[in-house]
């Protein structure tokens, strides 16, 4: 196969797989393929050790009807114990990208294409079925579920794991957006498993414990889920909905004249992750240390309506500063999905 090649109809199939309408029937796709990956981002360790956990102990996947396979994937992060060597490898994978015979002058877009070979070609009847893959956030997230808004087979999966786990969030990708250059989204379904508050390279046990409860409960849903379609009729499906956090924006931080930082996450907003924020909350605490800044919605039309309730999320992540992203805004509403019961 030959990722970089082009196929006819690839981009009306990822237009498809993306708008189709959320809730309105469950996946249909028999699951057969499904990876698990970690390291995409190589000092977010909780995903790291997980996956190296998971390539020792294969007998935690024994039984199931589809295949479990699982990579590490920026390896010369991991090594170094950093995000990337020459650029973020999670903005590699859009379609465009991979596609691009000239997109190789960084080591992340290069190991993409071989990503894409191995678990792809993304938008093709060869790519994996689910791709989980697994980061960790120094941001207050708790588990956050990053999938795109279409992605059936993912909501239904974060359904299962919201009723073990209440806190269990879940985030949709840009809605305004045909691809996306996040590695799960080379896999017909897939989600990132966003976990925290942990610092860069720190493992921290209870995150970890977390993470690898509610990935094996997934495998355990997919399960289920081939299950109900191997029945005559398939089913049954359990009508269900998730609350499902879709993004609008990212917020910079306040700067001065000369482009540099002047203020920071406000003690009384840090750690508040899926909080309401209100327009004249105290979002920032300007570098005088008295100063407050209050969050100041965009006017309509070009954002939300004056009324309308924004949710804050990956607030003060800090491989965001260079991305001039101080946090990002939700929308808030319950998305209906069809899930099989286990």
């Amino acid at each position: 196969r030959n990722p970089g090649a082009s196929r006819p109809g690839l981009a009306s199939s990822l237009a498809s797989r993306n708008r189709m309408s959320a809730g309105s029937a469950p996946c249909s796709t028999k699951v057969k393929r499904v990876f698990i990956t970690g390291g995409t981002h190589g000092n977010e360790a909780c995903g790291v050790v997980l996956a190296k956990h998971f390539i020792k102990t294969p007998q935690l996947f024994a039984g199931f009807s589809f295949e479990v396979s699982v990579l590490l994937t920026n390896v010369a992060s991991i090594a170094s114990n950093s995000r990337y060597v020459d650029e973020d490898m999670n903005r590699c994978f859009l379609q465009k990208d991979l596609s691009d015979p000239t997109r190789t002058s960084t080591l992340e877009a290069r190991r993409a294409k071989e990503l894409n070979d191995v678990l792809g070609p993304k938008g093709s009847a060869d790519a994996a079925d689910l791709i989980i893959d697994l980061h960790n956030t120094t941001a207050d997230t708790g588990v956050a579920l990053m999938m795109p808004p279409g992605d059936e087979l993912s909501h239904a999966i974060a359904s299962h794991l919201i009723s073990l786990d209440p806190s269990v969030r879940v985030c949709n990708w840009n809605a305004n957006q045909n691809d996306w250059p996040m590695l799960p989204s080379v896999g017909k379904h897939g989600m990132t498993f966003e976990v925290g508050a942990v610092p860069w390279g720190v493992m921290d046990g209870a995150v970890y414990q977390k993470t690898r409860r509610l990935v094996l409960a997934s495998l355990q849903y997919v399960e289920a889920h081939n299950a109900a379609l191997a029945r005559q009729p398939p089913g049954p499906w359990l009508p269900t909905s998730v609350q499902v956090h879709a993004f609008v924006r990212a917020v910079d931080y306040p700067r001065d004249a000369d482009g540099e930082i002047a203020g920071m996450i406000h003690p009384d907003f840090q750690g508040k992750d899926f909080e309401p924020l209100q327009r004249g909350d105290a979002a920032f605490l300007s570098v005088d240390g008295q100063t407050a800044i209050p969050f100041t919605p965009k006017p309509p039309p070009e954002e939300e309506a004056e009324a309308e309730q924004l949710y804050p999320f990956f607030i003060n992540e800090a491989a965001y500063v260079e991305k001039k992203t101080a946090f990002m805004l939700a929308r808030r509403f319950d998305r209906p999905v069809q899930a099989a019961q286990l």
